[in-house]
């Protein structure tokens, strides 16, 4: 064995004494900074040439996109790979925290089965690899044939690069585009607009309130942010200083964290909100101005403590009790989302639950709800462009369109998400998707053009409202795009002038720092009549061209605590009556189920493994057990202890739902937590594709929902209270039993977990 070799035949590194100083002095600073603690001077911009050795740790900031709350991190880089997501400690909106899925981006950037350049379906029927240029060609000269038949779908959050796709429906002639967002979001902006004269999602302190009152809201399951509210929720119940209480029919994993949980039926969440207004109003502690301000949108009479407890399932006592440690309290709030908003009646529910913050004084004070806001980039990019639809007229816009009509499909999967739309697909001429992936959509495109992912794009975001402060966050990418992949929103540019309608910037980046800097002009030349920027947010700039590399260095525009306001009631709601057409969902009868049939009502949810399914295709989040059920690789239905002993089901057996005029079937958790006569099965599985992780894994439980029920007010689908039938069908086959952490009820060889997401390949 020579001198350079080890025991192991393995080369022997060999270090002369100077570099021996090198690696000592390195090491004495790694100890010294810590494991998360680091200065500034290991964050390297991007922008800049690297100047870091071969195998040293370069962080970078960039900004989560794997949903709309806008948390900011940093990514741990060797050699230009990214390799580790923190959370970053000054974060905006999220503090330094992040959730699963952020974390599981780097297997979203470096999926073995990434689509990394153009295709387009050939006379075989395949889809086959073309140029830009030509992939570009193809879907310009559709949308030429039939502007007007065009629809335009966005999967991006509110902000910059909506606006864009905004302005490309507008100077190419076509609707406005359809913004694919969940249908609690647009019911949350009525049901504030009813409530308090404003459309705007309410922005809730936690943090700061001594009292939570959770109407449906599941904000530690991925609900708005995560990451955001399982701090202020931390700062609540630090030193047991307040308390939080979960009002839902799913014992979720916010309920399961909650001080106590009322698990309401399905549906009566608004009614609920009603009784507790009652017991409110004559407790003795409502104000004068705050019982007119409640009183002028519910002028009827809410129900009483009999009727409520009935109607929703609880014991009187328990709602009695709430009431009165609500009305004792200092700093009150009730929060409404998620499932109490999913239902037909979500706007009544939601405003009968925002209401309750007129009654207690929260509105607009320290641990209180505020009016969410932004910069209103989105409308500066998109210009006069009209604002985009719900998804609830995508359907509507496709049928009958015929074979002329086209789709232009942007980071949204509406094929797998859309209850009822397969046969609107079916009818669409020409189906253009921007993926980075094989989802069900841009499997059956005509054209797909590959975008880059997170870490791979410049972003300009304005983050979920959470705050109640206005925020524009920008970063530039991480690490260097695969393959052919490019900017959705330099994609958008490319169309409109493929199309002949080009617009002024060559690239988003470019749009970007142009709307800043005409926001830096406006601003200085009359702050009032513009609208624009705060003057404490350009201070210092002496000119447009200084103020956007300061922004842009700086990771973008960040409002204060003093911008922070309670929603203001526009003229049209103003008056001696409260505003028209606000409905009292105590008025509202109670849905019954189907005659002569034993059915369960569903309760879709997403769980904090892989959210509304975009996570579904990475190996990190499928091995990661869900938190309540402890469930890994695949679907499963939810059903109560006492409906089980019933019907003789047992977990790991095989259960067939069965809705209007569809069947799933799939393994079955049985668990004491359930409210009986109620089955809850996880979003987001089911795909045709979306790589090998996710193909043929668990069931797509949205074929079950009726494409009919709309959530009244403004047209939404509604994704609570479908009924469906639960029966026992066998115990499952060795292929098909479900993987439960610690049971056993699965080898692991048989799971494909291992992945070096450095290369892409399998460990």
């Amino acid at each position: 064995m020579s001198g350079n070799e080890s025991k192991r035949g393995e080369p022997r590194v060999t270090i002369g004494r100077r570099d021996f100083f090198k690696v000592y002095a390195a090491a004495g600073v790694a100890v010294l900074q810590g494991c998360r603690r680091r200065d500034e001077e290991w964050i390297e911009s991007p922008a800049r040439r690297s100047t870091a050795l071969p195998g040293a740790s370069v962080w970078r900031r960039s900004i989560c996109g794997q949903c709309g709350a806008g948390c900011e991190i940093e990514v741990r880089t060797v050699d230009r790979l990214a390799k580790k997501i923190e959370g970053l400690p000054s974060g905006f909106v999220n503090a330094g925290g992040v959730c699963a899925l952020g974390h599981s981006a780097l297997q979203e950037l470096y999926h073995p089965d990434r689509v990394t350049e153009p295709m387009r379906r050939g006379a075989s029927g395949e889809l086959e690899p073309v140029s830009w240029e030509e992939a570009l060609e193809s879907a310009a000269t559709a949308i030429m044939a039939a502007p007007e038949a065009t629809t335009v779908v966005s999967g991006a959050p509110s902000g910059p690069l909506l606006g864009l796709w905004r302005r490309l429906a507008a100077v190419v002639g076509a609707p406005p585009p359809v913004h694919w967002q969940s249908a609690d979001l647009v019911v949350e902006r009525e049901a504030a607009r009813l409530t308090f004269g404003e459309a705007c999602r309410p922005a809730y302190d936690m943090a700061r309130a001594d009292y939570v009152l959770s109407i449906g809201a599941p904000f530690l399951d991925g609900w708005r942010s995560a990451a955001h509210f399982a701090g202020a929720w931390a700062e609540l119940t630090a030193d047991r200083r307040g308390k939080l209480v979960q009002v839902e029919a799913r014992h979720s994993l916010t309920a399961a964290n909650a001080d106590d949980w009322l698990p309401v039926r399905p549906g009566s969440e608004g009614f609920f909100a009603r009784g507790l207004a009652g017991l409110l109003l004559g407790s003795g502690t409502v104000g004068e101005e705050e019982r007119a301000a409640y009183e002028m949108l519910f002028p009827e009479a809410p129900p009483d403590l009999t009727a409520t407890a009935e109607r929703c399932g609880i014991d009187a006592s328990r709602i009695e009790r709430l009431a009165a440690e609500l009305a004792r309290s200092r700093r009150p709030l009730v929060m409404v989302g998620g499932s109490a908003l999913d239902g037909e009646n979500g706007v009544a529910a939601g405003a009968a639950a925002l209401a309750l913050n007129l009654l207690l004084g929260a509105v607009g004070r320290e641990g209180g709800v505020f009016a969410g806001v932004d910069f209103g980039f989105e409308d500066r990019l998109a210009g006069d462009a009209d604002a985009a639809v719900s998804p609830a007229a995508l359907a509507d816009r496709l049928d009958g369109a015929g074979e002329s009509s086209v789709l232009v499909v942007s980071e949204a999967d509406p094929l797998h998400g859309m209850p009822g739309f397969e046969a609107a697909f079916e009818g669409a001429g020409t189906v253009i998707a921007l993926s980075a992936f094989f989802d069900d959509t841009a499997l059956r495109a005509d054209v797909v053009l590959p975008i880059q992912t997170d870490l791979e794009r410049f972003q300009a975001v304005e983050p979920d409202p959470v705050r109640g402060m206005p925020a524009l966050l920008i970063a530039s990418p991480t690490v260097a795009p695969r393959g052919e992949a490019r900017h959705p929103g330099d994609v958008a540019l490319a169309l409109a002038a493929a199309a002949g309608s080009a617009l002024p910037w060559p690239g988003f980046q470019e749009a970007v720092e142009a709307s800043l800097s005409d926001v830096f002009t406006a601003t200085r030349a009359d702050a009032e009549d513009a609208g624009a920027l705060p003057e404490s947010l350009i201070a210092g700039a002496l000119n447009a061209r200084q103020f956007v590399r300061r922004t842009t260095d700086a990771g973008g525009l960040v409002g204060t605590a003093g911008m922070r306001r309670a929603p203001v009631r526009s003229a049209q709601v103003d008056g001696d009556g409260a505003p028209a057409g606000l409905p009292d969902p105590a008025s509202m009868p109670a849905p019954a189920a189907p005659a002569g049939v034993e059915s369960f009502t569903l309760i879709p949810f997403e769980s904090v493994k892989s959210g509304d399914g975009r996570g579904a295709n990475r190996p990190w989040l499928q091995e990661l057990p869900d938190p309540l059920s402890t469930v890994m690789w695949g679907s499963w239905a939810e059903v109560a202890t006492e409906d089980a002993d019933r019907l003789g089901i047992h977990t790991g057996d095989i259960v067939r739902l069965t809705g209007t005029a569809v069947e799933i079937d799939l393994p079955v958790i049985v668990l004491p937590t359930v409210r009986p006569g109620c089955v809850g099965v996880p979003v987001g599985g089911g795909y045709a594709d979306y790589g090998r992780y996710a193909r043929g894994r668990g069931v797509n439980v949205n074929v079950l929902l009726d494409a009919n029920r709309r959530v009244a007010g403004v047209g939404a689908f509604a994704q609570s209270g479908v009924r469906v039938r639960v029966e026992r069908l066998r115990r499952p086959r060795r292929s098909e039993r479900p993987v439960i952490y610690g049971r056993g009820l699965r080898q692991a060889e048989e799971i494909p977990v291992g992945w070096a997401p450095h290369d892409g390949g399998k460990a």
